[in-house]
């Protein structure tokens, strides 16, 4: 029997290997141009690539039957594996461009152009350490992640997941590698039975994550993505393996019949670019398995000569095949960074600016940093990876100063909260007032500073009429204000806070929000993953918690706001058709829960309570369907408000969303990123003008 581990001449290559390099195939170049043109017409929105993503499955196949290629190379050649060669070659290939990337990601966030991606500086740690498909799976969708992509304010690194589990594979392979040659050689087994052996195995995997632990782990997990790349591994086995055992008849004669491996895999893997849907479907089922086994026939076939392997020779797709590292790289953050200018164009010409940009920083980044920094001959293994880690650290050492921790732009501020937070024990009475002056002006009346209790409220008629409150005497002791709702009372209420820190003789806040929660419980929401049984998910909060934060702090005035989760279709029995609000038996059930909702704060003791009517969220970027931008939603919504308000009369409204009207806050997407939540300054200016002596004078007056 011959060694299978002495490197016979190459019987697949055009001449044969050397130590550390395989034969260069343009057809595999070629390959790679087909693949990123799939994604960037994916990411781009054309509507028939709809399955663009499996671009992303064939680099994984290309990718280990290229690194297990040379490896096999290496060890033919020398009777062994350099580690340390291997990973200085991943790192001068790979880093340099992935760092420069994530660095000007982190400026551009400094700069402000990505306010509003939720755990942004997660994130980038995450792509930088090379895990970012885990911390993405880990940490789950938090409804910051689900609102800013609901606007379309889509994350600048979520095609960085991939990128992690080819790494992660690199950083394993080589020493796994290195000890199935020596278990072969122990056993006498040839390693392509024992990659065979792996690829069945993770290829079974696949399906069983699926149903196991999801869609979500289907798509993400390294285990589950695996065999997509050991698949490549096996066709390098086993092209090494025909060649290093003297089958070289045998090659020649089965090449031409190989040879229509190519046509046949290139048509079905371009069907399943069109066919596959998005967000679901095969992919999110465990069966990528089969579509990296036509990558693996696609990569036999270019083996021999023919059309498939000539056509994917021409030099154009050659180049972009060497440069679509780059273009992957950097097309994400350009699509992402274009899309926030929510152009009017057309898809085609939106996406021929997009593929522009991206080819020209690529190019940019190919002749300035990848070749020179890939071929430098200043940089041996040591000094390599002395720098790969130092610019690692330094990446991450920036992200951390300049991007901020918290998960979502419209968080409250931790100081302000503590220094205004109601206490709990003994209540003072609070003094009321006996009257308030109101005086009506046709034009707003100039603020100064010094009177921050001074506001204008206005009412919609045919004639915008402003009327003016007289200052507020400082009340006997400062009004106790809780504030209650979803995500948009948090992002209201933080103004609030902001507001009373300022004037803390006036007002003490503390929030109970439910972000996520609206106020209406009862039927099921419809969501992309599930249906969401509103009761279950939100009652704890709306019933139980709420009751339990008014029974502490004895507030004066409960501020209510709820938006989106309540104008979203609902189901009124779980296997029902979803209504809109404007469906009576919906507005029926808005009306009864939100005033039993209303009751139930009034019979544990609130004196007064204030529903805020808030406008209606900003169209989302992404464009489609966009049902908590809807108008006609949120009058349903502002109708029933004011009709629980009518028939209880401790009950007020605060009609924020007319006062905001010819304002500069009302369509201002600097004033709500993601289109719904106010920004940290936006919501100052709300509560400075309106919210806070509003709030203040309901439980006075």
């Amino acid at each position: 029997m011959p060694n299978l581990w002495e490197r016979a001449p190459s019987l697949y290559d055009s001449h044969p290997m050397s130590r550390q390099t395989i034969a260069y195939q343009p057809a595999l170049d070629g390959t790679r141009a087909l693949a990123v043109t799939a994604v960037l017409l994916f990411h781009g929105g054309i509507s028939w690539m709809s399955g663009g993503y499996v671009g992303v499955s064939v680099f994984f196949t290309l990718s280990g039957y290229l690194i297990t290629s040379l490896l096999l190379a290496e060890q033919g050649a020398t009777g062994r594996v350099d580690a340390r060669t291997f990973y200085t070659r991943r790192a001068r290939r790979l880093l340099p461009a992935s760092v420069v990337c994530l660095v000007g990601i982190v400026v551009l966030a400094g700069l402000g152009w990505f306010d509003g991606v939720a755990n942004l500086r997660r994130d980038v740690l995450g792509a930088l350490f090379q895990v970012f498909n885990w911390v993405k799976l880990g940490s789950g969708e938090s409804y910051a992640d689900l609102t800013t992509a609901a606007a379309g304010l889509k994350n600048p690194l979520d095609h960085y997941w991939s990128l992690a589990i080819e790494e992660q594979f690199y950083w394993v392979w080589p020493l796994a590698f290195v000890g199935l040659l020596a278990l072969g050689r122990r056993f006498g087994v040839r390693p392509v039975v024992i990659v065979g052996v792996l690829t069945a195995l993770s290829a079974v995997a696949a399906p069983v994550i699926a149903t196991v632990w999801g869609p979500d782990a289907a798509y993400w997990a390294t285990p589950a993505r695996i065999c997509e790349i050991l698949a490549g591994a096996l066709v390098a086995c086993w092209l090494y393996g025909r060649s290093a055992s003297g089958a070289a008849a045998r090659w020649g004669a089965g090449a031409a019949r190989l040879a229509v491996l190519a046509p046949v895999a290139l048509v079905v893997l371009t069907a399943t670019c069109v066919l596959f849907p998005e967000g679901s479907g095969p992919a999110y089922e465990g069966a990528l398995p089969l579509v990296a086994a036509l990558s693996a026939a696609l990569i036999v076939g270019l083996q021999t000569a023919g059309p498939v392997r000539s056509a994917l020779s021409v030099a154009p797709l050659v180049f972009l095949g060497k440069i679509s590292y780059g273009v992957y790289l950097y097309h994400w953050p350009v699509f992402v960074l274009i899309d926030r200018e929510n152009l009017t164009w057309p898809v085609g010409a939106t996406l021929l600016l997009k593929v522009s940009i991206t080819l020209a920083i690529s190019l940019v980044s190919y002749y300035a940093i990848e070749r020179p920094i890939r071929t430098a001959q200043w940089l041996p293994p040591r000094r390599t990876l002395v720098g790969a880690f130092a610019g690692t650290a330094l990446a991450a050492m920036l992200a951390i100063v300049v991007i901020p921790a918290t998960d979502k732009y419209y968080g409250v501020d931790e100081a302000a909260a503590e220094q205004v937070a109601i206490p709990t024990g003994p209540v003072d009475s609070l003094v009321p007032l006996t009257s308030a002056t109101v005086a009506p002006t046709t034009e707003p009346e100039v603020v100064p500073d010094s009177l921050p209790v001074e506001t204008s409220v206005v009412t919609t008629t045919t004639e915008k009429v402003v009327f003016t409150l007289t200052q507020t005497p400082v009340p006997s002791r400062p009004v106790r204000i809780l504030v209650v709702g979803d995500s948009t009372a948090e992002a209201t209420g933080a103004g609030v806070v902001a507001w009373a820190a300022a004037n803390p003789q006036y007002a003490q806040v503390s929030l109970a929000t439910g972000p996520g929660c609206g106020l209406v419980l009862g039927g099921y929401i419809p969501l992309t993953d599930r249906v969401r049984d509103v009761t279950a998910e939100c009652g704890p909060y709306v019933v139980d918690g709420i009751a339990e934060k008014v029974t502490t702090l004895q507030p004066d005035v409960v501020m209510v706001m709820t938006t989106v989760w309540d104008v979203l279709d609902r189901q009124l029995v779980v296997d029902g058709p979803p209504l809109a609000p404007t469906d009576p038996a919906v507005e029926a059930l808005m009306l009864q829960s939100l005033g039993e909702f209303t009751d139930h704060l009034l019979a544990l003791g609130v004196p007064r309570v204030v529903w805020v009517q808030s406008p209606s969220p900003l169209p989302s970027l992404a464009g489609g369907e966009d049902q908590q931008a809807q108008p006609q939603r949120h009058e349903v919504l502002h109708r029933v408000i004011s009709e629980v308000a009518t028939t209880r009369p401790a009950v007020r409204v605060a009609e924020l969303s007319e006062w905001l009207i010819g304002g500069p806050l009302a369509d201002s997407r600097e004033a709500r990123t993601d289109g719904v939540h106010w920004t940290s300054d936006a919501s100052l200016i709300i509560a400075s003008d309106f919210l806070g002596p509003l709030l203040v004078q309901a439980a006075l007056t």
